[in-house]
């Protein structure tokens, strides 16, 4: 009798073990543990990583290592080549890596496909009020701080003004404070950047001085999206700042994306939406940007999406643009 309860113990052990089993282990296919693809310790991509760690840890019961890698385009490349379960990317790099162009340099890696958009950077300026300067289109002949060189603002504030016809008198490359350090001493008209919301710099300068706050006319944008796609038309809240408590501001932005290689099972993907969508509190707690984690962003994608993630998309009711379709 005591080996027969024995056993009987054993049975229901092993049944509650079922039960509580991952669900990766349930699912034939699906990857054990992932890699996920960030950036430089330290950084955003890092710290983000971490929170979509352990959501895929807690949630699914799935191990998740951070990978310290170059970034969004090295993250492209290792995703297109299966060497990381999941790459996040900014949406230049990617479209980029995907059409040959840019950094690809005529070579395609066609394999990465989007997930699910994780936060956005917006493109902001301001001046001193008492300069008279409201718009971008007010800066011809002016000076115009747009960040150090290499930087993002400081590529692609020249490109935006040049879409708008608009020439600047001088250019100046810099780190934000010591621009905002020559607007308020007038050597600077304006101060620019390509950063989330709200920009520190523009929140202290508020306390101190009235300053005007803007970003990318609609007619700008639009000239500037026709020659580079993978940006979007971005909104700046009103209330954001003193200088906006009645109004939004129109601008251009640039969003960042979770992307996974195109042959990851279909199943595993949905379920991974699923559970990111269902306990996003779990990236807002590592990091406040992932409140933009909502499922009606990912129309902003540049490349097609994820089979599986289309699915979890149109179950929620999402129309989706032809682009984002996987062929």
């Amino acid at each position: 009798m005591k080996k027969s309860g024995l056993s009987a113990g054993m049975v229901l052990m092993a049944m509650l073990m079922f039960i509580s089993a991952p669900m990766a282990a349930e699912k034939a296919g699906w990857p054990k543990s992932v890699t996920i693809g960030a950036a430089p310790v330290g950084g955003t991509y890092y710290i983000w990583a971490g929170g979509f760690a352990k959501l895929l840890h807690d949630k699914m019961g799935i191990p998740g290592n951070v990978e310290v890698t170059g970034g969004p385009v090295h993250n492209t490349q290792l995703v297109d080549v299966q060497k990381l379960d999941f790459g996040m990317v900014t949406a230049g790099p990617v479209w980029e890596g995907f059409h040959g162009e840019g950094w690809a340099k005529g070579k395609k890696h066609p394999n990465p496909r989007v997930i699910f958009p994780m936060y956005t950077t917006y493109f902001q300026m301001y001046s001193l009020k008492k300069t008279g300067i409201k718009s971008i289109l007010d800066l011809n002949g002016k000076s115009v701080g747009v960040g150090p060189v290499g930087g993002t603002p400081a590529t692609y504030w020249p490109l935006i003004f040049e879409a708008g016809g608009i020439k600047p008198g001088r250019i100046v490359n810099a780190g934000s404070a010591d621009l905002n350090s020559q607007l308020k001493d007038g050597m600077l008209d304006a101060n620019g950047q390509s950063v989330g919301l709200p920009w520190v710099t523009i929140t202290e300068i508020e306390t101190t001085h009235d300053i005007n706050v803007y970003g990318v006319p609609g007619s700008v944008a639009d000239t500037f999206l026709k020659k580079y796609p993978y940006f979007s038309k971005g909104i700046i809240p009103k209330g954001t700042y003193k200088s906006n408590q009645e109004t939004d501001i129109e601008t251009l932005s640039v969003w960042n994306f979770m992307t996974v290689h195109k042959d990851t099972p279909d199943d595993f993907v949905y379920e991974v939406l699923k559970a990111t969508f269902e306990n996003v509190d779990i990236l807002i707690a590592t990091h406040k940007s992932a409140k933009e984690v909502v499922a009606k962003n990912i129309v902003y994608s540049p490349i097609p999406l994820h089979p599986g993630a289309v699915k979890y998309y149109r179950e929620k009711g999402i129309q989706l643009p032809d682009s984002l379709l996987p062929k």
